[in-house]
């Protein structure tokens, strides 16, 4: 393992910030770069949340209500502090969209028009998370996660769909995945 993401998936949504001790707790054993999403709204949040021990930060609902915030963060703390998360969904037509609110709310947002967007305001990396396949254990939406990972130049981190080991090396064989999260493996 090497990077953990800590992802509070209800506190936008229950209008809580994030949990300051328990990123500073896990921190205190953390070894490997970690990431903390949920509840950040503000700079003051990315800030807390730095302090409390995170390497970086990861925001979407935020991200698409106020795109700025993607470039004030990255402007305050760097590039490779500011993950932009994406949830998306696939439709029945066979196009995707972005959502916000835990998967809840459709936001009318191409992934891939986004990506190039958060990448210009000047986020660090993308954490893609496939919300048709999260759980599932089908495996990564390869196609979207192509089209998003070739129309930028940061990394993008695949989310969602992970159930078998060869699911991660067909992700890793894609151009432009650099990361995966893998939730879901089996212990053999």
């Amino acid at each position: 393992m090497d990077e953990i993401f800590l992802v509070d998936i209800t506190a936008t949504k229950e209008k809580r910030k994030p949990d300051f001790s328990l990123i500073t707790s896990i921190s205190k054993r953390c070894f490997v770069p970690l990431t903390v999403g949920g509840g950040i709204h503000g700079l003051e949040d990315i800030r807390q949340v730095i302090r409390a021990g995170a390497d970086k930060i990861s925001v979407n609902s935020e991200a698409v209500s106020n795109p700025g915030f993607i470039t004030e963060g990255a402007r305050i703390h760097g590039k490779q502090c500011i993950v932009v998360s994406m949830d998306v969904m696939h439709h029945d037509n066979g196009s995707y969209e972005v959502y916000i609110d835990s998967g809840k709310k459709p936001t009318g947002l191409d992934p891939v028009e986004w990506a190039k967007r958060v990448e210009e305001y000047g986020a660090g990396e993308i954490f893609l998370n496939s919300i048709d396949r999260d759980g599932t254990k089908r495996g990564y939406d390869i196609p979207i996660l192509r089209r998003v990972s070739e129309a930028v130049s940061i990394p993008v981190i695949a989310c969602g769909g992970v159930g078998q080991w060869i699911t991660l090396l067909r992700a890793f064989w894609r151009k432009g995945i650099r990361s995966i999260c893998c939730k879901h493996l089996p212990s053999h």
